[in-house]
């Protein structure tokens, strides 16, 4: 098939292009001095989520039966000072991605990149029908992309999938996200210090379940759904720090309470049944071998030792 993908070079991107290496795919890059390294099986077309004309250009040269929108901004607490950004890039790139990739005459299916955090947070499961709304400036910018993409299915016929994964870990290039800045410091320092409360309730899952749950999405044949895909385990930070701490043999101290994270929900959690059945996919990695991943991965990269 051939695949059009935008955020290829992305978290979630550069992992599911090496297990779609049978495909011919294509990638929307945006322009840049230093244009990020991609795989020569990958078909680099230079678009601006933003430029309706470049990414009219790009369909037109892809041709693509498969469009995967990955591209968004997602750090959430640099939403509160780039609220603008933000919703041009997520919301209105996602309207313009809608409407180019309708344009190709062999599309089969628009699979977009939602979130955990379009959800209104409450202390069960969440289901793909409850109540959407967003509780920070990027919340809020995914809730209409969403909106947005449902709408498409109804009224432009758009045959749409939409992805709401949970909090994903493995990150191979920054180290500044709960799991990866858990593990690195344990591995280099005798002193953890981490904002917000110990209560906070997530659910964590590793980049090999992630990626495994949007190519189950690309294969089969089902389209115009929502699927959740996470571990449904509720997890708190000060739970996840002490599965942290023994599968690194770590004996530090732990501090809690920097900076308030007043945008942090209590508890996101979601239930991942629907994908289950319908995608026949479940997670498989548990969170104390995916953190024992993430040590073995920095401390190869790093040099770094145990303490």
């Amino acid at each position: 098939m051939k695949i059009l993908i935008t955020g290829a070079a992305g978290f979630i991107g550069s992992h599911l292009v090496e297990q779609l290496k049978e495909h011919e795919i294509y990638a929307i890059i945006k322009h840049s001095v230093r244009p990020p390294e991609l795989p020569d099986y990958i078909n680099p077309i230079t678009a601006d989520l933003l430029d309706i004309h470049s990414l009219k250009k790009a369909v037109a040269m892809s041709q693509p039966e498969i469009v995967v929108h990955l591209a968004a901004m997602t750090p959430v607490r640099y939403s509160f000072n780039n609220p603008f950004i933000y919703a041009q890039t997520n919301y209105i790139g996602t309207m313009n991605m809608v409407h180019v990739s309708l344009e190709s005459p062999v599309l089969k299916k628009f699979i977009f990149a939602s979130t955990a955090e379009t959800y209104k947070p409450t202390d069960r499961l969440l289901k793909e029908t409850d109540e959407l709304s967003g509780s920070t400036p990027y919340g809020v910018s995914k809730v209409a992309a969403d909106l947005y993409v449902r709408m498409a299915g109804k009224c432009l016929n758009l045959p749409f999938i939409i992805m709401r994964p949970s909090n994903t870990y493995g990150r191979k290039t920054e180290k500044g996200y709960l799991v990866e800045k858990v593990v690195t410091t344990m591995l280099n320092s005798d002193k953890l210090v981490l904002d917000g409360s110990p209560s906070s309730v997530r659910d964590y899952m590793y980049i090999d379940d992630h990626v495994r749950g949007y190519v189950a999405a690309i294969n089969i044949p089902t389209r115009n759904d929502v699927f959740n895909i996470s571990t449904g385990v509720f997890t708190s930070v000060g739970k996840l720090v002490d599965i942290a701490a023994q599968v690194l043999d770590w004996h530090g101290k732990v501090f809690f309470g920097g900076k308030e994270r007043q945008y942090d929900p209590e508890s996101l959690v979601l239930d991942n049944s629907k994908a289950k059945e319908l995608l026949k996919w479940s997670p498989v990695v548990k969170l104390e071998d995916g953190i024992k991943k993430v040590a073995d991965y920095w401390r190869d990269k790093d040099g770094e030792k145990v303490k």
